[in-house]
């Protein structure tokens, strides 16, 4: 499994806290429950969502299935035949939100369906209509790859922000998903993320805790959009270990952040104990991600 390096005192978010005393500290929180599922739900209105979340757990990831293969494969030309392998998809995805009910899962579904038959009306048509030969021009804005390029990151992002709707709501769903597709994800989207959320330290350690916070979130919403991605059970188990310890850090110490100001206010025995905690912590929370990196890396050694 592809890693990032991880910081002195810390595994994806350094603060640093300048004081007369101290130079800086790593404030790590403990790890989570390390279990990763929908919510309970127990009124009436919310069991009619239980409901609807087993028909779609059930079915919506397989439905998806070709849509993987069909977005992975990069060798046929074939728009016009990618267009209508992807209408037969959106049309499985219309039937099965057609039996949804509830409200807040229809509208996830919804916007899902959506998003892929914008992309399927705009996308495989765009993608035929640009000559052969064609050189993709960064620099230029009216390039028509380039155009291509940042509808296609709309809509796909369009995708993504569905997903972790409909996920929130249900939890994981089934899928033919292989062990393979899995740790790719987890290669590729989850490291990244990660990434983006270890970057915050650099940010904290020049003093801006607000934009540290800023981007310690943006990492965690990219470490969900990963996740969803993810339904093979083994794969998706210990990323879901690791989703938590990120979880907790965030809601109950990046949130929470001394400013330098703050820090120097403390008087010294606090601020001992505050640092002290952190610590602790650290070591807590460093050794969830490092035990589900070291599961999974072993498990997707073994898939080729």
């Amino acid at each position: 499994m592809r890693s990032f390096t991880r910081r002195s005192g810390m595994v994806a978010l350094a603060i640093a806290l300048t004081v007369s005393t101290a130079g800086c500290a790593a404030l790590i929180p403990s790890a989570g429950d390390d279990t990763a599922s929908a919510p309970a739900h127990t009124s009436p209105a919310e069991q009619s969502l239980d409901d609807a979340c087993e028909t779609v757990n059930s079915e919506w990831g397989f439905a998806l299935d070709p849509w993987v293969e069909l977005e992975a494969d990069t060798q046929s030309k074939d728009f016009a035949q990618k267009r209508t392998e992807h209408q037969a998809v959106i049309a499985s995805l219309q039937n099965i939100a057609d039996r949804v009910e509830a409200p807040e899962l229809r509208t996830a579904l919804d916007a899902s369906i959506s998003a892929h038959q914008q992309y399927a009306d705009t996308i495989w048509p765009g993608m035929g209509d640009v000559p052969e030969g064609y050189v993709v021009n960064l620099e230029d804005p009216a390039n028509l790859l380039v155009i291509l390029g940042e509808q296609k990151t709309a809509f796909e992002q369009q995708m993504s922000d569905a997903d972790v709707q409909r996920y929130d709501l249900c939890g994981v769903m089934q899928s033919g998903q292989t062990a393979a597709q899995a740790c790719e994800i987890a290669n590729g989207d989850w490291v990244d993320a990660g990434v983006v959320f270890s970057d915050a330290s650099s940010i904290a350690a020049s003093g801006d805790v607000a934009a540290a916070q800023h981007q310690a979130g943006d990492g965690l919403v990219q470490l969900k959009a990963a996740l969803a991605q993810v339904t093979d059970p083994e794969a998706y188990a210990d990323l879901a270990r690791m989703y938590d310890a990120y979880e907790t850090y965030y809601d109950d110490t990046v949130t929470t952040l001394l400013t330098e100001e703050e820090a120097k206010r403390l008087p010294p025995e606090e601020l001992d104990a505050y640092i002290a905690d952190a610590d602790a912590a650290f070591t807590v929370w460093d050794e969830t991600l490092t035990a589900g990196e070291e599961r999974l890396s072993a498990y997707c050694s073994g898939q080729g």
